[in-house]
């Protein structure tokens, strides 16, 4: 018997002793694979996710794609916050007054501003911060079209409700959308310095080489934007659109002229000829080639006051520069489809208009 009982504990020790082997060999095999950093940090972004959700229930996390650097980063988004969806296919100009009106809106809704197509106005403008881009948020979107469908302020986007996630489809061509948040819209329309570069360095050339060797740092500049290019189409005209004259573009400098001195005037447009033929006569007037759209705005918005036709592109450099601006009253036909378009609420009032 006593026998028996050493071989049963010789045996039970044996098994524990090739076990705790057995269980070191796996242990040493285990440590000297080479990491596998994929599932490290997969695993770390689920404890993360799950960690957040655990203590914000109202909280769904989206992934957003910054264009510029193409950096992934996660935003926090409240679920029962709603959204203002919109799609920015249009003109520089044009996509300049949506971002501005939505922003401005969904600001004093509580709500997000999504947009796609976005891309042209960020390389131009440091708009990160004031919009989303994950335009999954939208596809179960309440679709509301301005009304009317411009180029006033539209009651139906004004007051919009902020209980449901809607896509907005409409020009919203007034400053009064955003003229409570002109503070924000021109923090986040900041020219990227690239950009402003680029304008500085164009405006420079076209001054030395007017005004070589003089001081040209107590001159007036007033810009002068020209809209014609497609204004000029027959299907354009039938709708009531009208083109400045070189009277009106006369009549504007005589304004400037009894208000300032030492003007120099810097003219751009998309006729560029035209521009030179109105302006050939004067050695202060000075007709810029066309250069890319947002280097062109950027140089008019070094300016200190503006003389401007018609158009968008017009208005967005009137508004940066917040001096002086006339702006051309008849730009529309009387009685009109076009005409009946706008009211009181398309220029600022301390603009002049003239006929």
């Amino acid at each position: 018997m006593y026998f028996l009982s050493i071989f049963f504990v010789s045996v039970f020790s044996a098994s524990l002793l090739l076990l705790f082997i057995v269980v070191y060999v796996l242990k040493s095999s285990f440590n000297n694979q080479p990491p596998n950093t994929n599932t490290r940090s997969l695993t770390y972004q689920e404890q993360t996710t799950n960690f957040l959700l655990s203590r914000h229930k109202d909280i769904q996390i989206h992934q957003v794609i910054n264009k510029t650097t193409t950096a992934v980063k996660q935003v926090l988004v409240p679920k029962t916050q709603k959204v203002i969806c919109f799609d920015l296919i249009s003109g520089f100009g044009n996509q300049m007054l949506m971002f501005a009106s939505l922003y401005a809106t969904a600001k004093r809704k509580g709500m997000k501003l999504v947009l796609s197509h976005y891309q042209q106005l960020q390389a131009a403008f440091k708009i990160d911060e004031a919009i989303e881009t994950n335009w999954d948020v939208c596809k179960n979107a309440t679709v509301i079209q301005e009304q009317p469908p411009c180029c006033g302020v539209a009651n139906n986007i004004y007051n919009i409700s902020n209980q449901k996630t809607v896509l907005v489809k409409g020009y919203l061509q007034s400053y009064k959308y955003f003229d409570s948040y002109k503070d924000d819209i021109r923090k986040y329309l900041t020219f990227r310095s690239s950009v402003q570069k680029k304008a500085e360095t164009k405006l420079q050339n076209y001054l030395s080489k007017r005004y070589a060797g003089m001081d040209v740092s107590k001159r007036t500049l007033i810009g002068v934007h020209i809209r014609r290019g497609n204004f000029l189409l027959q299907s354009f005209i039938n709708k009531g659109y009208l083109i400045a004259t070189k009277e009106y573009l006369y009549k504007a400098q005589k304004i400037m002229q009894s208000k300032y001195s030492n003007i120099t005037y810097i003219v751009c447009s998309n006729d560029v000829e035209w521009a030179k033929d109105v302006f050939k006569h004067q050695h202060d007037a000075i007709v810029v080639s066309m250069g890319p759209q947002e280097v062109d705005l950027a140089l008019l918005s070094l300016m200190d006051h503006m003389i401007m036709t018609v158009g968008t592109y017009g208005f967005w450099a009137s508004w940066f520069v917040n001096g002086t601006t006339i702006y051309c009253k008849d730009f529309a036909k009387p009685g009109s489809l076009f005409a009946s378009y706008y009211g009181n609420e398309t220029f600022p009032a301390s603009w002049i208009g003239l006929n």
